[in-house]
């Protein structure tokens, strides 16, 4: 469970600016200087790429430390929240070995937010353009879990769930929380009559939560079993980690 990295090629001013060197402008002023050098070249041209953990670059002979974003897959447990600071909780960042969480992209983040009763899989990245698209809702990404429902569903309550979600619930107000209308989600029933596995495509405010309490029941466990195509790997004990593989984050970057 080590450090996940992404070896691609990034601009010089990018790669020198989130590495504290100053703002934008004021490194293109440090490269055209001569400054910089990339695997013992002198590069003036800010707009050169260079590979994070591959290609050495020095400014004023002095290598950086640069290291590329990083991609985890994480199985969440409960009690931990999805944060990077809490000052009542333990965040899921807690269960990362490493203190330093800074990468090219930025430090350690959640994908999303999980209850902190919830568990299952959650993705951990430093990448903030991927992290912002599959948070947004404009994209619509399909998260699937397994609920738990207090109140066992016979036949014709589940059929009746299913229909009702299917054409999307209108859910009470909790908290700060507005009510609101769901968009439709699928229910699948197999197993225990009070276990389904629900997918929806958007991320409201204990959304699958508000969802049953509108059907008249209470969830009592929920796990993320998949978000887009990636699901979580069978392998991974609860707050156990590892680095996504590249085919994983390919199916990340198709959403």
């Amino acid at each position: 469970m080590g450090n996940s990295t992404v070896l691609k090629p990034e601009r010089l001013d990018r790669i020198l600016a989130n590495s504290g060197l100053g703002s934008r402008k004021q490194v293109k002023r440090i490269i055209h200087s001569g400054s910089v050098t990339v695997n013992g070249a002198t590069v003036r041209d800010d707009s050169f790429k260079a590979v994070p953990g591959k290609d050495t670059i020095a400014v004023d002979g002095k290598e950086l430390d640069v290291r590329a974003d990083a991609y985890f897959m994480l199985n969440k447990p409960a009690d931990y929240v999805c944060a990077t600071k809490d000052g009542l909780h333990s965040t899921v960042l807690d269960l990362f070995k490493s203190d330093n969480h800074k990468y090219l992209g930025g430090t350690l983040s959640p994908v999303g937010r999980l209850d902190i009763d919830t568990e299952g899989l959650l993705i951990v990245t430093s990448d903030g353009v991927l992290n912002h698209r599959l948070t947004s809702p404009a994209f619509h990404v399909p998260k699937t879990y397994l609920v738990h429902l207090k109140d066992s569903a016979d036949e014709e309550t589940r059929r009746l769930y299913t229909q009702r979600l299917s054409q999307g619930i209108h859910i009470p107000p909790e908290g700060n929380e507005k009510e609101a209308d769901c968009l439709p989600a699928e229910l699948e029933w197999s197993g225990p009559e009070n276990s389904c596995v629900i997918t929806i495509y958007e991320g409201k405010y204990h959304e699958i939560k508000r969802m049953f309490r509108a059907l008249g029941n209470e969830v009592t466990y929920l796990k993320r079993l998949s978000m887009g195509s990636l699901s979580l790997d069978p392998d991974l004990k609860p707050g156990e980690y590892r680095p996504l593989t590249e085919e994983e984050l390919n199916l990340l970057e198709k959403i």
